[in-house]
């Protein structure tokens, strides 16, 4: 099993499947994707979609809805909930924030537009030679897994960083995954220094654009 940070949200897996979650990417993943993963609806986690020629779709029944009016076909949408599995992809809830007065307030503070349309947020679990969770955009995520690769969202919040950056730790510090991959530190507006984690966690810290090789849970080193 292989794996990399594509920038923004987006991660690829090489394994037992070919699979590509969050696709709005900064670097191009392999050709042949077999699964495509949404989190949630938002353009920064869903806005290459259309650019990918080849994956099923798996994602909550109105981001489907959303993928169906960027030009994807029916076939290959697969809208599911948590609870659900395909392949070696288990669908757990969501809490990546995409609705709420709080929310609608940050988002027009760092935007200064109205949010985007909210969506049903999904957790993915992806069961390989390590198993990788992925959380979205969520600073908390209350799920009973441990997951052997945690990808957390590592940003400057528009308010209260500080504060926000601390959540994050304790949600990582909850997973006690050995691996953690920092997603979400490269966007221009909220761009932070994955370095800090380091200092914080225990874990493993794989924050660069290459491929990362897993076997019986383990990362192999050259």
């Amino acid at each position: 099993m292989k794996i990399r940070f594509l920038g923004h949200s987006c991660i690829e897996i090489i394994g037992y499947r070919h699979i590509l979650i969050d696709p709005d990417f900064t670097a191009e993943p392999e050709p042949s994707v077999e699964y495509i993963c949404v989190t949630h609806g938002h353009q920064d986690h869903i806005g290459r979609l259309a650019e990918i020629p080849t994956g099923v779709v798996v994602a909550s029944p109105d981001v489907c809805q959303m993928a169906e009016r960027m030009g994807i076909s029916n076939h290959r949408l697969r809208p599911l909930q948590a609870g659900e599995q395909i392949a070696n992809i288990l669908v757990l809830p969501g809490y990546s924030q995409t609705k709420g007065f709080f929310y609608n307030f940050l988002y027009f503070l760092l935007y200064r537009k109205k949010p985007e349309p909210a969506t049903t947020p999904l957790s993915f679990l992806i069961l390989d030679d390590a198993s990788l969770l992925h959380i979205g955009d969520a600073h908390k995520a209350p799920l009973n897994v441990k997951p052997d690769i945690l990808c957390l969202p590592w940003r400057k919040a528009p308010l209260f960083t500080a504060l926000y950056k601390n959540v994050l730790v304790r949600t990582a510090k909850k997973f006690q995954a050995p691996y953690v991959i920092p997603i979400h530190h490269d966007t221009p507006s909220t761009k932070t220094n994955t370095s800090e984690l380091s200092r914080q966690l225990n874990s493993i810290i794989l924050d660069k654009k290459k491929w990362y090789s897993f076997h019986q849970q383990r990362l192999e080193t050259d």
